[in-house]
């Protein structure tokens, strides 16, 4: 298995990502400037999109540049790798015992705020 291939589709991602939130944070700035943010392609692309899309490229080209970055998600991707992940009956397993446990405490907590409760009402209305 190619692990670079991997990190190469995280850089993509984390490109992606960046595209998303510069493109509304320029958005925001340039609508606080004025009626800047003008589409380009249709009405859905305007330039802070376009900003965005540049923003996102030049972080994801400049973390697969990076020896320091690259090195390090090679290493986490080869982690990974060598994780021992639960079977599906293990999986469904430990969700019921996560769901009775949650009702368990759920009903305890219950019990003792109807306790609490019933205790605060007797205080207060001895006074």
């Amino acid at each position: 298995m190619n692990l670079q291939r991997f990190v190469n589709i995280g850089y993509a991602l984390v490109g992606i990502l960046t595209w998303v939130i510069s493109a509304g944070l320029f958005g925001t700035v340039l609508d606080l400037l004025g009626d800047f943010n003008k589409p380009l392609i249709g009405t859905d692309f305007a330039r802070a999109d376009l900003l965005g899309l540049i923003a996102g490229v030049a972080v994801g080209v400049a973390l697969k540049m990076n020896n320091a970055v690259n090195t390090w998600a090679l290493e986490v991707a080869n982690e990974l790798k060598r994780v021992t992940w639960p079977s599906w009956e293990e999986t469904r397993l430990s969700t019921i015992v996560v769901i009775i446990t949650s009702i368990v405490v759920a009903l305890i907590l219950g019990v003792l705020d109807l306790v609490w409760g019933v205790i605060s009402e007797f205080v207060y209305s001895l006074g």
